[in-house]
């Protein structure tokens, strides 16, 4: 029973952090618990940053690698679903209101985005391309095969080291309360295999000084709202994925 829970944990994940179609029966009819979920944050993070990098690969083949770096930084965002894109246009939405905390939280809520979303958005994604346009094509598609993983195992140091900011429950605040620091270490060790196999003995030093650059963003924003919510832990992941690719084109070499 708990092996299948666990099997079951995997489709769950893939359903609820990519585009990715999962045939309901895969999942089962009851709601998977999001501490089966969350083993499998790792290795979601690796498959999307897989296939990401298999299509910059084969773009690379006939573009040039400008064209490529921008399908590098689309490609994650639909295999996704721009999931956690939108959490972090929601948390810019949120701290370009420079309201006071519960208002801050009730702008992040609203389900529209709001000028500072959109600006925040256009900046991450023009930021992202640089840095990927910079790097020669190869540590370039190592970078997109990467980051996706470094942006998960954030989220799970999010989840496990700060309170959940909302007074109400609901989704976000289940994995809140599921997280572990066992479901951080495999994330960490499946982490470093993926960096391991792009880049070699780099890969750890460039996942390592990321983490610690989007713990720096997560610390800021503990401080703001005194803790993290559901959009804010996506924000953190997109930091961090910047982060990697920042840390790789200064460690890595362009």
């Amino acid at each position: 029973m708990v092996e299948m829970r666990t099997v079951r944990g995997l489709f769950a994940a893939l359903s609820f952090l990519t585009a990715i179609p999962i045939p309901e029966r895969l999942i089962g009819r009851v709601p998977t618990s999001p501490g089966y979920m969350l083993w499998w944050w790792g290795v979601v993070g690796g498959l999307i940053g897989a296939l990401a990098a298999a299509v910059v690969w084969l773009a690379h083949l006939r573009l040039p690698w400008d064209a490529c770096a921008a399908i590098g930084v689309v490609a994650p965002v639909i295999l996704s679903g721009g999931l956690h894109l939108d959490g972090f246009a929601d948390t810019c939405d949120g701290a370009g209101s420079r309201a006071p905390r519960e208002h801050a939280l009730a702008i992040m809520k609203d389900s529209r985005t709001g000028a500072f979303g959109v600006i925040g958005i256009v900046c991450l994604l023009l930021l992202k391309f640089g840095l990927l346009a910079s790097l020669v094509p190869s540590w370039g598609i190592a970078a997109v095969g990467s980051a996706p993983v470094a942006g998960r195992l954030a989220q799970l140091w999010v989840l496990r080291v700060y309170p959940y900011a909302r007074v109400e429950g609901g989704m976000a605040g289940a994995f809140f309360d599921a997280a572990t620091w066992r479901h951080v270490t495999v994330t960490a060790l499946v982490a470093a295999a993926v960096v391991l196999v792009w880049f070699r003995h780099a890969g750890v030093l460039i996942l390592v000084t990321a983490i610690l650059l989007g713990g720096v963003g997560a610390a800021t924003i503990a401080r703001w709202l005194g803790g993290h919510t559901g959009d804010t832990v996506g924000a953190i992941s997109e930091i961090t994925e910047v982060g990697f690719i920042l840390m790789s084109t200064i460690i890595a070499g362009t």
